[in-house]
């Protein structure tokens, strides 16, 4: 037996459906290896740093969060009440409860605003069966530092020139830069200048564009 999880993930080495050795379940059938399901979603969201969730299609919550994770303080918009997934406000309940209806092999995207800081909730959904609904969370927004796969590593940078990569990623500028390493403009400046060359790039819009492929989360 297999897990057949189509369009959960977008995976090429694999092509349309993702295969994982079970030996009770496959995506047609209700009596889903729940257990073995959710130690597989908590070791995704380990990995891309992205809350999964699975959940019945009414929103009853299977499993998915780690320990150290909740809802509310996740600032998310939705809450656990009663072992229910729900929105904290009234007026998205409609929406989440056409996106848990989602059919099989199909995904639905809700996005919501975040309660207390600036920003999106986007949430996506996909039906693994007819019993269990898979739920993606990605925070958009400006607080969410992302990570890179080991820049010195894979494009043979220095220390302090990785640093300056990373700096640049996140969209500080030079003058940035230089004033929180305390460094001279000028040094900056031949450290970007240095690093361009290893990257094969001209500009900052290409070097968002290369990095963006080596973003882990």
């Amino acid at each position: 037996m297999h897990y057949i999880l189509q369009d959960v993930m977008e995976n090429p080495l694999v092509g349309e459906g993702s295969f994982f050795d079970s030996p009770t379940w496959r995506g047609d059938e209700t009596d889903a290896d729940v257990p073995g399901l959710v130690s597989f979603f908590e070791a995704l969201a380990r990995l891309t740093g992205r809350v999964h969730i699975l959940v019945k299609p009414d929103g009853t919550y299977i499993g998915g969060l780690l320990e150290s994770q909740d809802l509310r303080s996740l600032d998310t918009c939705l809450d656990l009440v009663d072992g229910v997934i729900c929105a904290t406000r009234p007026e998205f309940s409609r929406r989440l409860k056409e996106i848990l209806a989602v059919k099989e092999q199909d995904v639905q995207t809700l996005i919501l605003p975040f309660s207390m800081t600036d920003g999106h909730l986007i949430i996506r959904s996909t039906s693994i069966s007819k019993a269990i609904v898979c739920l993606s969370l990605h925070r958009a927004s400006e607080m969410v530092q992302p990570q890179l796969a080991n820049l010195e590593e894979v494009f043979n940078l220095t220390h302090a020139e990785a640093v300056i990569v990373f700096n640049l990623f996140l969209g500080h500028t030079p003058q940035q830069i230089a004033a929180g390493h305390n460094n001279s403009i000028h040094t900056i400046r031949a450290h970007i200048r240095r690093c361009y060359d290893k990257l094969g790039i001209t500009c900052r819009e290409e070097l968002w564009r290369k990095l963006n492929a080596y973003r882990l989360v």
